[in-house]
């Protein structure tokens, strides 16, 4: 309660240093916020709010994220731009909305955190975004996740008035049993895998993210994806999904979108696209994991959030130091950097390894654990995911080699060093998926009783 306080004060407080207290408070409450990877099983209550494994390591997250947003948004926004102090204030909004989902225990509570959290994003690509097509893009992501959240909200009061409770804890240990055929699954899932998204509902993301600042990309990126993560793993436990008998169906489009977006992204020629459509890949396998119903998938599933999470942002970031020096994102007009910068091609290198799930970074670990819970479901599937890690592999060094490799444009700065601010932002990004290799269980630890 502590740090909701403080937040809710910061949100208040007014001073010149406003930009830099909000970024040095996201980084302390971070740290914090390890603690709670420590909870015990069964969480901690408090109110409406309640913390375990799953939503500490979410926690985590946003607070780092939401940091290294303030960080990277520092030159254009700070200097470049105008409203320094309603930029600020919106993602730190945006943050507060977000931690509050992940700790709230009522489902109404938790339904209106969720919708209530695309307004300051809507409102970071329509005040901060590049180009005219923002609009369309705002409006593509206001429907898509608004149109498929209103089903879940029928279905919650229509479970809540036959249980008598707004309370998660309640429904999960009671003796309560609900018969979750077909309908039930696509009112109660169906707004999460809008936001996850899943492949054939994922036409907003592409939009959005190539719209969207570079704060808002790794907010999508990072965090906003992982609120139909986390809905979907915690309706899966919550409400006893486990006799759905028809899963394959999602399962089956799932690992099709993993192969098609992979194919998609080898013939990107947009950066943002590229990520963004990798994004679709990753956050694909995270849904079979969870419908696979095995522990291992449910675990892999929250490593590959939290690793996704800090490995996509930081390749937005890259691109996003790419557009600043040379006003364009296409893969054919950057080739070369490798000669003007080469410091910034080893982090080009690294991001890309870590992207297609290659070692010593915790990507490689939940990549394994989801393809073990996929194979377990179905040995059929191996196919798919042997596509899936060739496809990923491929799109990933054509990314760097087009974009690192070649001979330079003429119309290049000769003064094309990065400063020590654009190093900090992808360290702070890379040093979490290196450290963390080091005890993957203190991230991934789920306990399903």
């Amino acid at each position: 309660m502590g740090i909701i306080f403080s937040m809710i004060l910061l949100v208040f407080m007014g001073s010149k240093h406003l930009w830099e207290m909000r970024f040095w408070c996201m980084m302390v409450f971070s740290f914090v916020s390890l603690k709670y990877l420590s909870v015990d099983i069964w969480g901690i209550y408090f109110y409406y709010l309640y913390i375990d494994m799953v939503s500490a390591v979410l926690i985590l997250l946003s607070f780092w994220i939401t940091g290294l947003m303030l960080l990277a948004s520092y030159y254009s926004v700070k200097f470049n731009g105008g409203g320094k102090t309603l930029f600020s204030l919106v993602v730190f909004l945006l943050c507060f909305i977000i931690i509050l989902f992940f700790m709230m225990d009522n489902l109404l509570l938790f339904y209106l955190f969720f919708e209530v959290s695309l307004l300051p994003t809507l409102m970071l690509i329509l005040g901060w975004g590049y180009q005219p097509e923002r609009l369309q893009a705002g409006m593509y992501m206001m429907l898509y996740t608004v149109f498929a959240s209103l089903p879940l909200l029928l279905g919650i009061l229509l479970i809540s008035e036959m249980n008598y409770s707004y309370m998660m804890s309640m429904f999960k240990y009671s003796s309560f049993i609900f018969d979750m055929n077909l309908l039930w699954l696509l009112v109660m899932l169906f707004a999460f895998l809008v936001k996850l998204p899943m492949y054939s509902i994922h036409l907003w993301l592409p939009k959005a993210h190539v719209e969207a600042p570079i704060a808002g990309s790794m907010i999508l990126a990072g965090v906003l994806l992982k609120l139909g993560g986390y809905g979907i793993i915690r309706f899966l436990y919550v409400f006893s999904f486990e006799n759905v008998c028809f899963d394959g169906l999602v399962m089956l489009i799932c690992m099709w979108g993993g192969v098609m977006t992979a194919m998609i992204c080898v013939g990107q020629s947009d950066i943002k696209s590229l990520i963004a459509y990798s994004s679709v890949g990753h956050m694909g396998m995270v849904i079979g994991g969870f419908i696979s119903k095995f522990t291992c998938g449910w675990e892999g599933g929250i490593l590959m959030m939290f690793s996704h999470g800090l490995c996509s942002s930081g390749l937005f970031c890259l691109g996003n130091l790419v557009y600043e020096k040379l006003n364009t994102r296409s893969l054919f007009m950057c080739g070369g950097m490798l000669n003007v910068n080469s410091s910034m091609s080893l982090f080009w290198f690294l991001f890309c390894v870590s992207n297609m799930g290659a070692p010593p970074f915790i990507n490689l670990v939940s990549e394994i654990m989801l393809f073990i819970s996929l194979y377990m479901y179905s040995w059929g599937l191996i196919v798919i995911i042997l596509i899936m890690v060739f496809m990923g592999g491929l799109y990933n060094l054509i990314l760097y080699v087009v974009v690192q490799n070649g001979s330079s444009m003429s119309f290049y700065n000769a003064m094309f060093g990065g400063n020590s601010s654009e190093y900090l932002l992808v360290l702070l990004h890379l040093f979490p998926l290196l450290m963390f290799i080091f005890n993957v269980g203190y991230l991934s630890k789920v306990f399903m009783f």
